[in-house]
């Protein structure tokens, strides 16, 4: 399995108009409830931001993974968006975060969750990765970004 089984075009935000690290966890779990994988919205939202309080999952080089294992989703589900400005996601670097994602894992899915998870943390090491999907101009580059990635 990799991310672009799972993350769609319909689920990349472009232009994030979140101000701070809770509208931007909102906004792309809200492009996320038409997956069909997301029971509750709110919930989903809620569990997420818990997580965050055991830390901030702005991991530096401006990006964020929030996440959360949750009985609001079924399955898996993962949302990127991109914000122009930054948000403060008191990242470990203390930078501004400009790429987002957002997953969320069944509680039954620890295995897929955790490969995921490490696959993208892997791709968002890589300093080529990161630019591109800065740079990228509308949703299906980011998809084809992340394709040509996981052959690599």
């Amino acid at each position: 399995m990799n991310i672009s089984d799972y993350l769609t075009k319909e689920h990349c935000i472009m232009d994030l108009g979140a101000v701070n690290k809770e509208e931007a966890i909102a906004e792309i779990a809200t492009c996320l409830v038409d997956s069909g994988k997301v029971k509750d919205k709110d919930k989903l939202i809620n569990d997420i931001l818990e997580r965050e309080k055991l830390g901030s999952t702005g991991i530096g080089n401006k990006v964020a993974i929030p996440h959360s294992r949750t009985e609001a989703v079924e399955d898996f589900v993962i949302g990127f968006g991109r914000s122009k400005e930054g948000v403060e996601f008191k990242a470990l670097d203390g930078e501004l975060v400009n790429l987002i994602f957002v997953m969320g894992a069944n509680l039954k899915e620890l295995n897929l969750y955790l490969r995921l998870l490490a696959e993208l943390s892997k791709n968002l090491m890589n300093s080529y990765f990161r630019g591109d999907l800065l740079s990228a101009t509308n949703h299906q580059e980011v998809m084809n970004i992340f394709k040509k990635f996981e052959k690599a």
